[in-house]
């Protein structure tokens, strides 16, 4: 049987500005942390032979 959609949560007052400070680090945090586009594909990679193994052992 499907799931009650729930409401789509509002941001109000000080949470709306924290998420645009938020939304405008977010190049500048991926930068500072060493996060590039390749490091995220070279672990979904991993992440992907790790289920492809389980599916194989089944």
């Amino acid at each position: 049987m499907a799931r009650e959609i729930k409401a789509t949560p509002i941001l109000e007052g000080q949470d709306v500005i924290e998420f645009y400070k938020k939304l405008a680090g977010f190049k500048e945090n991926f930068k500072r942390l060493g996060i590039t586009r390749e490091s995220i594909e070279k672990d979904a990679a991993k992440l992907r032979a790790i289920f492809k193994e389980s599916r194989e052992e089944k």
